[in-house]
């Protein structure tokens, strides 16, 4: 598997997850039910998987393979590295909020659905720009050596950080949500 083919398969699991935040933060907006228990089961999934293991391919291997000799692509990847901390800081905002939640914090619920939306906008419009632009920049521009050694790494992160029962269980939780808040 192509480490661009790695990074779009994880992508496709935070889309979902993405989808999900967008329906509960619609429901914390229309003063419905929601399960704190679930934002952070949400956010864990997002700290591990996304945070933890996609992001840290992105940063330590993907990006670092590039030569860039177009200024723009080097300057939109520093604006890329920028949005994975933006990303972080909003979901350790919606971890602080979900506490606050618990102990009867309204305030805090609505701060909840206002981060999840910001959340869930800027990791659409991040996964947009690798997927349209930097995706296809690296299967043009890194050998076929570069790729393979990518996807080695990749998978020692993957068997590192996330592991095959986590990942299990991650595919489950995502199936549950999935279940439970899109089902039609």
């Amino acid at each position: 598997m192509k480490p661009t083919e790695n990074l779009k398969y994880e992508h496709q699991a935070v889309k979902l997850m993405l989808k999900i935040m967008s329906k509960i933060s619609e429901s914390i907006k229309s003063k419905e039910v929601f399960y704190t228990k679930d934002v952070e089961e949400i956010v864990d999934f997002l700290v591990v998987y996304f945070d933890k293991g996609h992001r840290i391919k992105e940063e330590k291997f993907f990006y670092p393979a590039f030569k860039f000799d177009d200024i723009q692509m080097k300057n939109d990847c520093i604006v890329l590295l920028n949005e994975h901390l933006l990303g972080k800081s909003y979901l350790n905002e919606i971890i602080c909020c979900v506490e606050n939640c618990k102990i009867g914090s309204t305030f805090s619920c609505e701060k909840i659905a206002d981060c999840m939306i910001n959340y869930v906008t800027l990791i659409q419009n991040h996964i947009q720009k690798e997927e349209n632009i930097y995706f296809p920049y690296a299967d043009n521009v890194l050998s076929e050596d570069n790729q393979i050694e990518l996807s080695k790494q990749f998978q020692t992160i993957d068997n590192k950080i996330i592991g095959t029962e986590v990942q299990k269980g991650f595919d489950e939780l995502l199936k549950e949500m999935e279940y439970k808040y899109l089902k039609e």
